[in-house]
């Protein structure tokens, strides 16, 4: 490879897509400025750089287009031969202020199924940054997901979602947007998606059939629109929409050389700046993604906000939660299972304790306007509540009638509207007193 010294190792791995890395380590950021001037003097175009928690990223095209970062922290320097996708546009500055950016966990359906994730930020013209979507038997969330937009739209406006970020292609996170795609985008302008899915021949025997088929079926449905820019994510991008900037952490290309077993680790993880506010979207990153996360950034972590990584079952690392050191912490998952979690991950728990404030995304959608302020932070009214019946003829979970009746109370507390729910008739009495 150009600039580099016989003695480097050197190792070129296969990411699938017709992309290839090449990962070299003992290099200073002297040779990596050297490579940089090697391949500019070799007829390619710098398109786009930067230099950001000590980390320098930067992306040449020509024939192909060359992404490079180079992380001191991890001794290394990885340099991605790939083909020419739509480059993420570079804005500079947006002084729009319609009205006050808000971030929200939204509260997913959880009347079947306790996992799903969907998650807001609404930017100050009024557009919407939109973070997955939700689990397929959250039967309406498409539909929720659409009123609650519109709600918060102007009359005379038509829905813009400046973004929509997709994590990883786990069926509880991407069910909703295809769904989305299907019946409520008609009267919505989706400026582009935001993603690095996992190539269809990256296959791993312990992944679940419906993983692999969801990953290429979710690929394949986004290919299908056209009309809507594809925008791939790679590790050190930084880059900005309308009033939020957005750092790109790490993706499943940053486990190389070692092969992903956890289906969750192929999640992208973004750093999302509005507002002198940090908001921190793991999505269901695990344990590999966790390593890296810590190694290469550390104590800039540091955030104001944090997605809770899975849900709360088995994600990131406490130490990485320490680091994190966030003063609100959200649990995209139904309040039942946060109790089943809590005693069992201590990474839940050092979350809570360091956290001023945490909020569990069943009890109602969280909305926390930015700048960050604890005081301003208030969840919304509870809009949904568990089918216990259902629920056991699906998933065979059972819940004792008095945990019920805590549930329930609870659900009225937080400003849920008494209605028929399953519940053993014996129960209805003293429920609906």
């Amino acid at each position: 490879m150009l600039g580099f010294r016989e003695n480097k190792l050197q190792n070129e791995y296969y990411c699938g897509d017709n992309r290839y890395l090449n990962l070299f380590e003992n290099v200073s950021f002297d040779e990596v400025l050297l490579y940089c001037e090697s391949l500019q003097k070799n007829g390619y175009t710098l398109i786009n750089s930067n230099e950001k928690y000590g980390n320098y990223f930067a992306q040449f095209e020509k024939d192909n287009r060359m992404t490079l970062y180079y992380t001191p922290a991890d001794n290394q320097f990885r340099v991605t031969k790939e083909p020419f996708d739509n480059p993420i546009p570079q804005y500079k500055t947006f002084e729009n202020k319609n009205c006050q950016t808000t971030f929200y966990c939204f509260e997913s359906d959880h009347t079947l199924i306790d996992c799903g994730m969907c998650l807001l930020i609404q930017c100050s013209d009024y557009s919407f940054f939109v973070v997955d979507s939700g689990h397929y038997l959250q039967m309406n969330d498409n539909g929720r997901l659409y009123n609650f937009m519109r709600e918060r739209t102007p009359k005379n406006q038509k829905i813009v979602i400046n973004g929509w970020f997709v994590t990883h292609t786990h069926t509880d996170h991407v069910s909703k947007l295809l769904d989305f795609l299907k019946y409520n985008s008609e009267n919505v302008e989706i400026e582009g998606f935001y993603l690095n899915l996992l190539p269809p021949d990256y296959v791993i025997d312990d992944w679940g059939r419906e993983e692999q088929y969801f990953n290429e079926f979710t690929r394949n449905t986004l290919k299908n629109h056209t009309s809507i820019p594809k925008y791939k994510l790679n590790s050190g991008q930084s880059f900005k929409v309308r009033n939020l900037e957005i750092d790109v952490l790490c993706t499943h290309q940053d486990v190389y050389p070692k092969k992903i077993f956890d289906f969750n680790d192929s999640s992208s993880v973004i750093m999302i700046t509005a507002e002198n506010t940090k908001i921190f979207i793991p999505g269901d990153a695990s344990g590999l993604e966790s390593t890296v996360l810590e190694r290469r950034f550390g104590e800039n972590l540091k955030c104001h906000i944090a997605q809770i990584a899975h849900h709360g079952h088995f994600g990131i690392s406490e130490n990485a939660y320490k680091l994190l050191n966030a003063k609100t912490v959200v649990f995209p998952i139904t309040r039942i299972k946060y109790e089943e979690e809590l005693p069992r991950l201590q990474a839940n728990r050092t979350a809570v304790e360091i956290a001023e404030k945490y909020f569990i995304s069943s009890d109602g959608t969280v909305k926390i306007p930015l700048p960050y302020n604890k005081e301003t932070i208030v969840q919304l009214p509870d809009e949904t509540f568990e089918d216990f019946e259902k629920i056991k003829r699906l998933w065979g979970y059972e819940y004792t009638d008095g945990y019920k009746k805590d549930l329930y109370n609870l659900f009225l507390k937080n400003g849920g509207k008494q209605s028929e729910i399953s519940l053993p008739i014996d129960c209805y009495g003293t429920f609906l007193d």
